[in-house]
């Protein structure tokens, strides 16, 4: 960590999902501003208690008072690229994805541009509204749905058949109201016969780090990835990112970038997400791998890609899950020994105790916990210990859910790709 960091401060534009990265990099700043938006006709005290009582953090409630000055802001998550487009234009040195985030905002706009990039693409159609989504579904078994931008309306859920899932479409239709007919549904054919793989690091203007993390998650359970040369990563990875490169360059991308790409025997990579954003895994990983992440974001924003140095070369995440934290204010017990390790979102602090605020957006996760090291066997060792001291209502840790990535992990070197070797 370059010493000078401690002389300068940073604004971090989050969501509530990376506190924990509020947390980290004030072992490195010497000032971290957290914001949170919050205003509303109907402010709810909720929006402002996420990141306050951080003994380490300033909440702050108003983000450009506070601007001028920070050395240097970054943007967690999607969403507010004109902001940082803004940013720019006023000298500011800003860690973001800026306008780059279409692509993963724009599902549509992602599948054209694969096709113009002569990437592969599986099949998928363009539904208008919940009536024709519902007779598309009952014609068609083990669909992908998705909807651009609007994530807090539903995620991505799959669709094994109808029966399964009509039950599921009435909550979409619930939440959609009066524009469930208006609103268009990307349905995407499952690729059964492929396992996933991806990059997770960072790209800076369309430069990326000579080494880099990159895994397998099952997704929102669990991760595993391996620390290696960017040169050694498969070759699909990298084609991915070759093509992107200009369009990364041209949007002036400064941030975490993340891809998950569907591999069969055939080599071809489908890329069916971009992530363009500090993903959720890895970025927690990234917080204890990368000893020198403040020094990351710091070049970052200046327009310098520096590579990463690793605490391990393996690295293993497991989320935490509370459906009863969705509705009501959860304490959680981390302790003091554990905290780098215990990544918790939404987190605000009362009276020495940790908090998760409630979200109401139909999430499970609360937190994970993460472990970097010599094997992955391991980092699930202390992971499993780990998991024994945290206490909360109704918490569940998928544990089991390692296993399938194992298993992700054979399938994968059958298909040629030995990527934890």
């Amino acid at each position: 960590m370059a010493e000078s960091l401690k002389t300068k401060s940073i604004l971090i534009y989050d969501y509530g999902t990376f506190v924990s990265m509020a947390e980290r990099l004030a072992k490195d700043y010497g000032k971290v501003y957290y914001y949170c938006p919050w205003k509303s006709s109907f402010p709810q005290v909720k929006l402002m208690a996420m990141g306050e009582g951080i003994k380490e953090v300033e909440r702050v409630a108003n983000f450009f008072d506070y601007v001028d000055d920070a050395d240097v802001i970054y943007f967690t998550d999607v969403i507010d690229g004109d902001i940082q487009v803004h940013l720019d234009s006023l000298g500011k040195k800003v860690f973001g994805s800026r306008k780059g985030e279409d692509l993963e905002l724009n599902r549509e706009g992602l599948k054209k541009l694969l096709k113009d990039l002569k990437l592969p693409t599986g099949k998928y159609e363009i539904i208008k509204g919940i009536t024709n989504l519902r007779k598309y579904l009952k014609e068609h078994d083990n669909i992908w749905v998705k909807i651009s931008t609007y994530r807090g309306d539903f995620e991505t859920f799959k669709s094994v058949n109808y029966a399964y899932i009509e039950t599921r479409l009435q909550e979409v239709e619930n939440n959609l109201g009066i524009m469930k007919e208006s609103v268009d549904f990307l349905c995407e054919n499952d690729l059964p016969d492929k396992v996933e793989i991806g990059y997770d690091g960072y790209c800076i203007d369309g430069m990326f780090p000579t080494k880099s993390l990159c895994g397998i998650e099952v997704k929102d359970v669990a991760y595993i990835g391996i620390f290696k040369d960017y040169k050694l990563l498969p070759k699909p990875i990298i084609t991915v990112n070759e093509k992107l490169t200009p369009i990364l360059k041209k949007y002036g991308y400064k941030n975490f970038f993340s891809t998950e790409i569907r591999v069969g025997k055939d080599g071809l990579p489908y890329l069916i997400d971009p992530c363009c954003r500090s993903g959720s895994p890895p970025s927690e990983i990234y917080q204890e791998l990368y000893t020198n992440i403040a020094d990351i974001i710091w070049n970052g924003a200046n327009g310098k890609c520096i590579d990463p140095i690793p605490s391990g070369k393996f690295a293993v995440e497991v989320m935490i899950h509370c459906n009863w934290a969705e509705r009501n204010w959860l304490p959680v017990l981390r302790p003091e020994k554990y905290k780098d390790n215990i990544k918790f979102r939404n987190m605000t602090v009362l009276n020495g105790i940790n908090y998760i605020v409630p979200q109401y957006v139909g999430l499970p996760e609360i937190g994970s916990i993460v472990m970097t090291g010599k094997s992955i066997d391991e980092c699930i060792e202390k992971i499993e210990e780990i998991a024994e001291t945290i206490k909360g209502f109704y918490i569940e840790l998928p544990l089991h859910s390692i296993d399938q990535v194992k298993e992700e992990i054979k399938t994968l070197k059958s298909f040629g790709y030995n990527l934890f070797e």
